[in-house]
């Protein structure tokens, strides 16, 4: 049963056929950066769980594709993979941290959204992060993009999108995606987020960092309210 109930998730995260996708940027062990084909972008995200706390969520998957794609999940090219160890920092019943790094040709994207999961012996379930930001990615660049704060509450009308689908319907509930929303703030942590980077990746010392700040979050509509 647990099985099935986390394909099922991972189904409606991942939304494509296949499970291609690329890996973050940034590994522990890289010992230069090499931006003579790709820039790196970087962004620190906070996910937070304030409607039902003891269901912390992960960040596992990010979409990211060029403004002429319509749909960033259409193919693996979109979809970028977090591992465990971008992970920095989690505190029990508050929030998940990470440091996530996305290596990108230079041109114009949407980083569309972020697949949030909760997984246990016994619940499994999660949701989608609606973000809608369009990126313009300079040429061989390490830039920073800014933190995300992301927040999941109680849904207050039925034009907030909700957090996640309705099923699978017990684990859903439980965790509170189908009844909750996401809120997302950009904040500007420069300083403090590239010494965070830093201290996790060390090559990242030989290379200037950049700041080209994502604008403020805009609440998506929800296009299935009446």
């Amino acid at each position: 049963m647990v099985g099935h109930r986390l394909f099922v998730i991972f189904c409606l995260i991942f939304s494509i056929s296949g499970c291609a996708s690329h890996n973050m940027a940034l590994t522990k062990g890289h010992s230069d950066i090499d931006v003579t084909k790709k820039s790196i972008a970087l962004i620190s995200a906070r996910i937070s769980n304030q409607y039902k706390p003891k269901y912390q969520l992960d960040i596992v998957t990010t979409y990211i594709c060029p403004t002429s794609q319509t749909d960033c999940s259409e193919s693996g090219d979109g979809i970028y993979k977090t591992n465990s160890y971008n992970r920095i920092k989690s505190m029990e019943e508050g929030f998940n941290e990470y440091l996530l790094s996305f290596e990108l040709k230079s041109g114009a994207y949407n980083l569309d959204s972020m697949g949030a999961i909760y997984q246990s012996v016994l619940v499994t379930g999660g949701g989608i992060v609606p973000l809608k930001f369009n990126l313009d990615i300079r040429p061989n660049s390490v830039i920073y993009l800014g933190h995300l704060d992301i927040v999941m509450r109680e849904r207050k009308n039925e034009s907030e999108i909700r957090a996640g689908r309705i099923y699978p319907l017990i684990d859903q509930s439980t965790i509170g995606t189908s009844s909750g929303t996401f809120d997302v703030a950009v904040e500007d942590k420069f300083e403090e987020d590239v010494k965070l980077f830093i201290s996790e990746y060390p090559a990242l010392q030989k290379v200037r960092i950049e700041k080209a700040l994502l604008p403020q979050w805009t609440r998506p509509k929800n296009e299935l309210a009446n």
